[in-house]
């Protein structure tokens, strides 16, 4: 029989995963920016926080060098977009590469070797910033305050946000932390609590980046949204037993998350478009 209540809490480590990445890329986008590095950024970030959680001793170490990780990965990306003005989707996708490819040369020399891990109180804190903290803070902000609209107003249309004075650069530069952030504390939290459990095993942490993602525009760029489609996914991930209980290949139950993501987002932008829903302007223009 089913325990319900067993894969609800199962499903939370991948979901504080998805929506923290996630919600890091609503709030970029709503500037009018998309990321598509995000899968480079998590995988850098958790190389970081093994290979300094290893030689420090200390989660808490490891968490601010995977922060940094990760925001050093949105500077460049805001370099080479704000300052040279290079095309958004070959930024994304460097990062991506780049992101892989110093992450496995750090996480590397930890060796595979188990770290001191966040415990059960970082563990929890983490879960309820990512699932309840975040996105209530970030609803509020983007939806019931003035500077929200300011920030809105650059993803909707840049020209006249500029005409009202507000400074683009300065808002998408902002945007840009807090995505560094968020999706960094992802990457974290991924190592600490992923599928090998505070240990490197190189290319295991790899198809984060892309679901968070999907689970954006799933979620309809909004807070709320994110959470559920966080959620959702989350629950996908903790019923691959099921699946390998009545027969289901390994391999194919591995892939379910994915196949369930990309069906949805077919049947989900069809639906926008006959709904006449549009997303911020300025990123998804046709």
């Amino acid at each position: 029989m089913v325990n319900i209540e067993s894969l609800l809490i199962q499903a939370l480590p991948y979901a504080t995963v998805y929506s923290l990445a996630a919600l890091g890329e609503v709030f970029l986008e709503r500037t009018g920016l998309f990321n598509l590095g995000l899968e480079g950024m998590i995988y850098l970030s958790a190389g970081a926080t093994a290979l300094v959680s290893l030689h420090t001793g200390s989660p808490l170490y490891g968490l601010l060098a995977g922060l940094s990780a990760s925001i050093a990965l949105a500077l460049i990306y805001g370099f080479f977009v704000l300052g040279l003005r290079i095309d958004q989707a070959v930024t994304g996708l460097s990062i991506v590469f780049l992101g892989i490819g110093l992450g496995d040369v750090i996480g590397g020399v930890s060796g595979g070797s188990v770290v001191p891990s966040l415990g059960r109180t970082g563990t929890v804190t983490v879960e309820v910033l990512a699932l309840i903290i975040v996105p209530a803070a970030m609803y509020v902000m983007l939806f019931r305050m003035w500077i929200g609209y300011v920030f809105r107003s650059v993803g909707e249309n840049e020209k006249t946000a500029k005409a009202l004075g507000v400074p683009v650069r300065l808002v998408r530069l902002i945007a840009l932390l807090v995505n560094g952030v968020l999706v960094g504390l992802a990457g974290v939290f991924l190592f600490f609590n992923g599928p090998l459990g505070a240990r490197w095993v190189s290319m295991s942490l790899l198809g984060w980046g892309w679901m968070s993602l999907g689970i954006t525009i799933l979620g309809y760029w909004h807070p709320v949204g994110v959470v559920a489609a966080s959620y959702l996914v989350g629950v996908l991930h903790t019923v691959r037993p099921l699946l390998e209980a009545i027969g289901v290949p390994g391999s194919i139950a591995d892939a379910i998350p994915y196949l369930v993501v990309i069906a949805a987002l077919a049947v989900i932008s069809a639906l926008y478009e006959r709904m006449h829903v549009k997303p911020p302007a300025a990123i998804w223009s046709r």
